[in-house]
């Protein structure tokens, strides 16, 4: 018995093995249908799939062999790696001075046919083969040959997606907990960063009120300004706790609403005092949907056609349509209108374009990026339509 060489690139060569992370995994359905299929094609009664470790042979996928592993030193398949772009063909094991005396081939599983197809990474690296095995010495046809090396770039392609899977699911896991830190983080500062802004906001005020008469006009000023800009930031710490607020919960579509009644009521909220001109659909359509998610996706749209109108007159026009698969919600303002090299990064965290509002004050840059999430979480979708200086049209897609 002649035993398989060790190959030159041996280190780089287990490296590229273990990088597909296969190595005594579960049984899996694709790799086992590929030995079925070879061996119904080759009329053989073993067929493997195998990967050559340090000091063994394992089986991915095996047919008419009760083990899963076996020695490297008597492997048939160990030998294929030296040779990786030849397919390795034994007829007749006791007429090769190879194998004439392996205890694969004396004793149990009997190897008198060997047909083994090297498995070479994209890198050149031989992993193991794909392998027809039988009890009598014979030749296989070319198209029983032709078929074996296709599956074996079958199985190559078959580890290449598992391996790609597994860097994804990888990727994904991390991206989750850096994902969970930031949102941990974001609530204990904003948690910190609350109770002494209020205590200076109600100090403000209180300074304001008791000291009216002996602070001057500049004094007075500087109150205000340090109130107005402890407000802001209140208002930024209260945005950023209402965008993490619902990540870990679920939102069930499974309420009844009644689509004009609903809006009224956000209106009246908003309490425009007959600045703006609202226009309802004509009908009172009855969807299905979670009203908190709807309060904050329609709160968010209206207060921003509201806040972000430069006309004398403004006009928000909400609509209703629907296809197969979603009810269609528009909310259509003719205020001061998005520049369209804009779109695409509004619904950005803290993204703000610069703007102040009609009341001169700058949003938090959270608002849309709330909207885009609730609704994303009701499975729907969310467009823009928008011309500078003539108004903005959002759409909101919700699952039916």
């Amino acid at each position: 018995m002649i035993f398989p060489q060790i190959p030159h690139n041996e280190k780089e060569r287990l490296d590229a093995l273990l990088a597909y992370k296969i190595l005594d995994s579960a049984p899996e359905k694709d790799f086992d249908d590929i030995v079925k299929l070879a061996s119904e094609i080759c009329h053989t009664p073993i067929s493997t799939i195998t990967l050559v470790d340090k000091d063994r042979q394992w089986f991915k996928s095996k047919i008419g062999l009760e083990f899963s592993e076996g020695a490297r030193d008597t492997s048939f398949c160990a030998h294929t790696l030296n040779n990786p772009r030849e397919m390795m063909i034994v007829s007749d094991s006791l007429e090769d001075d190879r194998f004439y005396d392996n205890p694969n081939v004396i004793g149990h599983p009997n190897v008198r046919c060997y047909v083994g197809v090297p498995l070479v990474d994209p890198n050149g690296h031989a992993l193991g083969s794909l392998c027809v095995i039988d009890n009598q010495p014979r030749n296989l046809d070319n198209f029983q040959l032709l078929a074996l090396e296709k599956l074996a770039n079958q199985v190559i392609n078959l580890l290449e997606l598992r391996k790609k899977n597994f860097q994804l699911m990888e990727n994904h896991n991390m991206l989750l907990s850096k994902y969970k830190d930031l949102e941990q983080f974001a609530s204990i500062v904003s948690h910190d960063i609350k109770s002494p802004l209020n205590n200076i906001m109600m100090l403000t005020r209180l300074l304001q009120e008791s000291n009216h008469d002996q602070l001057d006009g500049d004094g007075m000023q500087m109150l205000g300004y340090i109130y107005k800009s402890s407000e802001e930031l209140k208002k930024l710490v209260d945005a950023i706790l209402e965008y993490y607020k619902y990540d870990n919960e679920q939102v069930i579509a499974n309420e009844n609403i009644r689509l004009n009644d609903f809006m009224q009521y956000l209106i009246d909220i908003l309490d425009t005092k007959n600045e703006f001109q609202f226009i309802l659909p004509e009908k009172n359509h009855k969807i299905r949907s979670n009203k908190m998610a709807l309060g904050q996706i329609f709160y968010n749209l209206i207060s921003n056609s509201i806040k972000y109108n430069d006309k004398p007159k403004g006009i928000i026009h909400i609509d209703f349509s629907e296809t197969e698969d979603f009810n269609i919600i528009s909310i259509e303002d003719n205020g001061c209108g998005i520049d369209k090299a804009n779109h695409h990064k509004i619904f950005n965290i803290f993204e703000t374009l610069g703007k102040t509002d009609r009341f001169e004050a700058k949003g938090t840059g959270i608002g849309l990026s709330t909207v885009q999430k609730m609704v994303q979480k009701l499975n729907g979708k969310i467009e823009i339509e928008s011309e500078l200086g003539k108004g903005t049209r959002f759409k909101v897609f919700l699952k039916k």
